[in-house]
């Protein structure tokens, strides 16, 4: 695995397994007080998704009038963090990255976002979400050197929580996201990226 695969999974990593080993250490007292019924089944309180998928991008050059390029799928991984406000919508942040390794070359696409996700039925497990944030198309080469753009990155999907129990869930998704980077006049460039993804979620 590249440097930089290798770093951004260590890091997600340890952001999941942080909220996790925290929660386990938590008084539960309060679920238990007298005429409170225990809601095994509800969305509330802290979330997290760990997902990894596979992420068809396609890139279209501002300058070349060519359109956008053929298809390049590459591995996705991904971090979910956030609060519920409501058995129907869900907040937080996201955030993703595409690697393309090849030779002594590694390419990222990335995605820092704040997410929603709304829930039609407060009991079924289907959403939608939306997000915005800051993207990052960058190249890294073996010795070290890296060069890059930062940019806007926007992202609608759809996904399912299949429970596997009151705190976990598998969770399929389908996301739609879109990176534009400027750049000098004619410069400028977009990036698409259509993930099907695998998450597993936790849930308090």
């Amino acid at each position: 695995m590249r440097p930089v695969a290798r770093r951004t999974a260590l890091v997600l990593l340890a952001a999941l397994t942080l909220p996790t080993t925290l929660l386990a250490q938590r008084d539960h007292r309060g679920d238990h007080r007298p005429g409170l019924r225990h809601i095994e089944d509800g969305r509330r309180g802290f979330w997290g998704v760990l997902s990894v998928g596979a992420g068809t991008e396609r890139v279209d050059l501002e300058g070349d009038g060519l359109g956008y390029s053929d298809e390049l799928t590459r591995p996705v991984i991904g971090l979910r963090l956030g609060g519920t406000v409501n058995r129907h919508l869900r907040i937080g942040g996201e955030l993703t990255s595409w690697i393309n390794e090849r030779n002594d070359v590694t390419e990222t696409v990335s995605a820092l976002m704040l997410i929603a996700q709304y829930y039609p039925s407060a009991r079924a497990g289907l959403f939608l979400k939306g997000g915005v944030g800051i993207g990052r198309s960058a190249v890294e080469f073996d010795d070290g050197f890296d060069i890059g753009d930062t940019g806007f990155a926007g992202v609608v999907g759809a996904g399912w929580d299949i429970k596997l129990g009151r705190r976990f869930a598998l969770v399929p998704t389908v996301d739609w996201a879109q990176h534009t980077y400027a750049g000098d006049p004619g410069e400028g460039y977009n990036e698409r990226i259509l993930t099907v993804g695998l998450g597993f979620a936790l849930q308090h």
